[in-house]
């Protein structure tokens, strides 16, 4: 990097994918035929397609590629059904399929040192091979393939080609074997998402969510709860083997997603000609047009100033892409290259995941599949009952709790919770919270989304063991008032609307709180704090990030809140090292912001400070909220403390910044200053180990003068030391002299600047 220029040279996210599209639609297509994800009719390699290609095919692939469609002409196909290296050779085991005849063989080739070419090469043996028990005439059975077999074994599921035998019964090994298949399934697709993403908002941050559904539409395993019947049901497709359902638009599936970023891929899976499910995943663009970079304008009014709105269409009909459509699409907004790379990439994860539903079928048989997705959701359901019955109250007890503010100048809003049970049956009413709010906070519930966050806290909190999925939605009961916070009239506004979705986990926590209390936690920083960065750099080109930071997680009955964490347990950071590779910026600090965490006998979790020194002239746009209202501590516990931010400009002077703002202009050498809020504390900080807060003090978590004054705790010299009868005697006087303790803290509703 030039020490003159410190951006010149600097390496575009933007300018790799526009000077390498035509290459990544190569390799793209040809790892997802190589891995079988997807089933595509063949037709002879061009000199295009050879240029294009990272690793050009070989003459023998010219070859039995040219015989095959010279006989059979698109009337093919092949798909890799495994693969292996080891000591320096590629071994792959390939499935030709000529109507409705299948033939497998083997293939292997020497490495090398190219184990790219190596494993076309394995291929293009498999698939000769292959091609010519074809042409004699040879039955294709499992015997044939192993007769050639290399060493290692072959995974049941590649071979079983026919269901299991009518009236085989499910039993409870094989239901283990599913469900942990299915639970697999779903990590795979993460994994490739995570693998094929451009964005640092996918790629390295994971804003997306997988699922896969029976045939109903109902989750089976997934993080998100089920969308599938809202989705379908304002547009009655006809659905066939090909077909990828996309949307992006809130008001036009019930909420399925919640805002125009998050784009939505649903693909029907179907086996010997019947939909057995669906795999579907969301993720976040990182634009999608409208006023502001970034798409989530603070001060949008409503939707139609948000960006482009996708009704549910087909963007691939039996196999073909709807071309026009994704133009128009990616016409709509400033990163078109990357949210074309992050769409292929969550198709990509849906195909992984039919690729293994396809392959339960295939080995345990359509029926005993179907029965085992019955039986997991059943099993949930049972679990369920349970959990209802043993912490959830049978009188209604109410919670309230408010976000601070729109981004338009209103606030605070109120949100609340009443829970109760009738039996085994849990009823969750919202009535009582603010009526929509006129800017992007509001959060256009799905009744099923909700449930689906009733069934995640609970589980995470009182029996993680338990799978996620719809089993349970018939036990729940919600009331969603219409044209409130939760359930907007169109055409709201909805971009900001994370900030509302993470409160309403604080108003759940509260509402469950009252039948066991010792089980519940307190409130965490209960917001989403977006920072977006978008200009143009020295050397002339455009840049846009959007990086979701992270704040203190409350404390809980089990022990402290996490430090700088995310309110969703798979979220991660990007890393400094990749905002300082891509983007014009240097991360001067990065880490947790001391006595941030409200005390307790288990300690809330700090927030997170974030500088940012920008090097080029931009624009900043800020989403936070927990500016006003601290974030509660219970059964003793104390408050966390509340969100700022400031722009420092590269003379020195130092602006606070609101919570939510667009478009604050920066120019090289300013600092943006990002300080998240903290989590509120759990029980009494004076029964808290006086050990444990001295070493709170040396790791920087908490400060002398908290430790004496929230904990009673005397510290001494350098090395910090407790003085036991001095915090002793202290402890005594401080509890002598106090109220008696609340069961919620709410600190200062009005915050501190």
């Amino acid at each position: 990097m030039n020490e003159q220029n410190p951006e010149r040279g600097r390496v575009s996210l933007d300018d790799l994918l526009k000077a390498n599209k035509a290459q990544f639609d190569k390799i793209f297509a040809d790892q997802m035929q190589a891995s079988g994800l997807l089933s595509v009719d063949h037709r002879p390699a061009t000199a295009d397609d050879r240029a294009s290609a990272s690793v050009a095919s070989t003459q023998s692939a010219d070859n039995v590629t040219a015989q095959l469609n010279a006989q059979y002409g698109s009337g093919w196909s092949s798909e890799i059904l495994e693969h292996s290296a080891e000591r320096g050779g590629v071994s792959v085991l390939v499935k030709l399929t000529v109507g409705d005849v299948s033939k497998m063989q083997f293939g292997t080739a020497r490495a090398n040192g190219d184990k790219g070419k190596a494993l076309q090469r394995a291929t293009d043996d498999a698939l000769a091979k292959c091609y010519a028990m074809l042409a004699n005439g040879e039955p294709a059975t499992e015997a044939t393939a192993s007769a050639q077999r290399p060493r290692q074994a072959l995974h049941p599921a590649d071979v079983a080609q026919q269901p299991a035998p009518v009236g085989d019964k499910l039993d409870g090994v094989t239901l283990d074997l599913i469900e942990n298949a299915l639970r697999n399934a779903r990590h795979e697709m993460d994994a490739v998402l995570f693998r094929s993403a451009m964005s640092p908002v996918i790629r390295e941050q994971h804003d997306e969510f997988p699922m896969i559904t029976d045939p109903k539409g109902r989750m089976i395993v997934g993080q998100f709860g089920s969308y599938v019947p809202a989705m379908l049901k304002t547009q009655n497709f006809d659905l066939e083997p090909g077909d990828v359902i996309l949307q992006s638009d809130p008001f036009q599936c019930g909420g399925a997603i919640s805002h125009i970023n998050d784009w939505l891929i649903l693909v029907p899976v179907f086996f010997h000609g019947n939909l057995v499910g669906f795999t579907s995943m969301f993720g976040h663009m990182m634009d999608v047009g409208g006023p502001v970079p970034g798409s989530m304008p603070t001060a949008a009014t409503s939707i139609f100033g948000e960006g482009l709105r996708i009704p549910p269409i087909k963007l691939y009909e039996g196999g073909v892409l709807n071309r026009a459509a994704l133009d128009l699409i990616m016409n709509n907004t400033r990163t078109p290259e990357m949210n074309y790379s992050d769409l292929m990439a969550i198709l990509a994860g849906c195909r992984a995941g039919e690729k293994r539903v396809i392959e339960l079928c295939e080995r345990f048989g359509g029926n005993i599949y179907a029965d085992a997705c019955d039986a997991l959701l059943e099993r949930t359901e049972r679990a369920m009952r349970q959990l209802i019955v043993a912490n959830l109250p049978t009188e209604p007890q109410s919670f309230e709790d408010y976000v601070d503010s729109d981004g338009c100048g209103n606030g605070p809003f109120k949100m609340k919770l009443t829970v109760w049970r009738e039996g085994e049956h849990a009823y969750f009413d919202w009535t009582g919270t603010a009526d929509q709010a006129p800017g992007p906070i509001n959060f256009y519930l799905h009744e099923g989304m909700f449930k689906m966050f009733i069934g995640v806290y609970m589980i995470m909190v009182f029996d993680p063991q338990i799978l996620f999925n719809d089993g349970f939605y018939d036990l729940i009961h919600v009331t969603l008032p219409k044209g409130s916070l939760v359930h907007p009239d169109f055409p709201a506004s909805l971009g900001c609307r994370t900030h509302t979705l993470s409160r309403q986990f604080d108003v759940m926590g509260g509402a469950l709180s009252h039948n066991a209390p010792e089980l519940a936690t307190a409130a965490g920083y209960g917001s989403s704090p977006h920072f977006l960065f978008s200009g143009t750099d020295l050397d002339g080109r455009d840049f846009q990030l959007m990086e979701i930071l992270y704040g203190g997680i409350p404390g809980r009955p089990i022990g402290d809140g996490m430090d700088g964490h995310s309110w969703w347990p798979l979220f991660e950071n990007i890393p400094t090292e990749y905002l300082e590779t891509y983007y014009p910026m240097v991360i001067e600090s990065y880490g947790s912001i001391k006595d941030t965490g409200g005390a307790g006998l288990h300690r809330g979790g700090n927030g997170i400070e974030k500088i940012y020194r920008l090097l080029a002239e931009g624009d900043v746009s800020i989403h936070d909220d927990r500016d006003v209202s601290q974030p509660w501590g219970i059964l003793g516990g104390k408050p966390g403390a509340v969100s700022k931010k400031f722009l420092i400009r590269k003379d020195g002077e130092k602006t606070p910044l609101p919570a939510k703002i667009d478009n604050v202009r920066v120019r090289p050498g300013d600092r943006i200053v990002f300080c998240t809020a903290g989590g509120g504390g759990w029980g009494d900080p004076l029964e808290r180990d006086p050990i444990w807060v001295r070493n709170d003090v040396a790791r920087k978590l908490v400060s002398i003068e908290l430790a004496h004054s929230d904990y009673g705790v005397v510290l001494e010299g350098a090395e910090i030391v407790v003085d036991h009868r001095a915090s002793q005697d202290l402890r005594e006087g401080m509890r002598r002299n106090r109220k008696a303790l609340p069961m919620f803290d709410f600190g200062d509703r009005r915050g501190s600047k």
